[in-house]
């Protein structure tokens, strides 16, 4: 009998098309099932402002902040006398609106964690040439710190800033199926969603994107208390941070005046009670010039140099990470001038303040702040 090629393939060949039909089919609908995952994660956090398992709480966005004109934030904490405690009296305001008189330690929400505005592109240029220039002093990490520093790299640059400010940040999916990133739309650089193996480079990708420095306290291994394992600070005052690397809480604020009397056990005790999902807000005030001053060292009476000078007010927070449990404090720097001050009518208010530290139940803050050195003259051009 003649063969017919046309109606008698070898038994093997159907087998294998089959095969292969069925094997592309699944990879079409594994590629259908990941994009839908991905969709809905993306949706989800436009709505929410959260991620799935992040375990921070929803962020809302500004849809129409426009950093450029955003003025600075106004921050006002002139009281008559200076107590050390848990709570102190504050004022904020900002362009337009008084708010309320707000107690020192506030709780407040996650929105507020990172405030922008139009000194934003100035302020991160400056960042990152301090960390360039002053690597050792300004940034420090132990390997210890890096599940916390990753976890807190991840949220902010995953969820928070595109959240909560869209005009600033968006999550980009190049083409080619490569990694997403955050880009910075005011700087035009792309950031990798990714932390880095070395926490201290973490720390100084974050030290060159928001204007605000953290410093990472992890639970003591001994469980007393939380110590210092990691931070970006480009803008510390009157202390050398990179010298407080690997101390307590207690240890750290050992030069304070009655630190240890008036608030150890009590900081101690806050800090071990914080739980996620919780934001604490503070401010703190100031010096007109120059560092802090020490026990034993000699002081001199000094002219303010009006033009110079500046107010300096830290916008504190404080929160607890949901899954290392490492406590992130971070602080925004802001600076005033003294005619500023006075303009506003808070001249009588700031010299009173700084009598106030000499006043209250820690006297030794006077010193400390240096008070005595440019108390007289600030106060005569306050008050005149």
């Amino acid at each position: 009998m003649e063969f017919d090629a046309r109606w008698h393939w070898p038994p093997v060949w159907p087998t294998l098309f089959c095969c292969v039909s069925l094997i592309s089919s699944l990879l079409m609908l594994l590629t259908i099932f990941t994009k839908m995952i991905d969709l809905r994660t993306t949706s989800k956090l436009q709505s929410t402002g959260s991620a799935p398992g992040d375990g921070y709480p929803p962020v809302e966005p500004l849809l129409d902040f426009d950093w450029k004109t955003k003025e600075p934030i106004k921050i006002r904490p002139f009281k008559p006398k200076y107590n050390l405690t848990m709570s102190k009296s504050l004022l904020f305001f900002d362009k337009f609106t008084f708010t309320d008189i707000l107690q020192g330690i506030q709780e407040t929400t996650v929105n507020e964690l990172i405030e922008m505005d139009k000194n934003y592109l100035d302020r991160i240029m400056l960042r990152r040439r301090l960390m360039a220039d002053y690597t050792n002093t300004v940034l420090a990490a132990e390997d210890s710190v890096k599940s916390a520093v990753d976890e807190f790299y991840t949220w902010l640059v995953g969820t928070y800033l595109p959240t909560r400010y869209p005009r600033m940040f968006q999550i980009i999916s190049p083409p080619g199926g490569n990694s997403s990133v955050l880009r910075n739309l005011v700087t035009g650089e792309d950031l990798s969603m990714c932390s880095s193996e070395a926490p201290k480079e973490t720390l100084r990708a974050l030290g060159g994107l928001v204007d605000d420095d953290f410093l990472f306290l992890v639970p003591s291994e001994d469980g007393d208390s939380f110590t210092l394992k990691g931070f970006v600070t480009c803008f510390p005052n009157g202390f050398n941070t990179s010298k407080k690397l690997n101390m307590k809480l207690r240890d750290i604020h050992k030069p304070v005046p009655n630190y240890k009397e008036k608030l150890e056990k009590s900081m101690d005790r806050y800090f071990a009670k914080l739980k996620p999902g919780r934001f604490i807000k503070r401010a703190n005030l100031f010096t007109a010039s120059g560092n802090h001053l020490y026990e034993g060292e000699k002081i001199s009476q000094e002219e303010v140099n009006i033009k110079l000078a500046r107010v300096r007010v830290e916008r504190q927070f404080l929160h607890r990470l949901p899954r290392s449990q490492a406590i992130v404090f971070s602080f925004k720097t802001l600076l005033y001038t003294l005619p500023e001050i006075k303009e506003e009518g808070f001249g009588d208010e700031l010299a009173d303040a700084i009598d106030g530290l000499n006043n209250g139940n820690a006297p030794g803050f006077h010193f400390y702040k240096r008070a005595a050195v440019w108390g007289a003259s600030a106060k005569a051009y306050l008050q005149s």
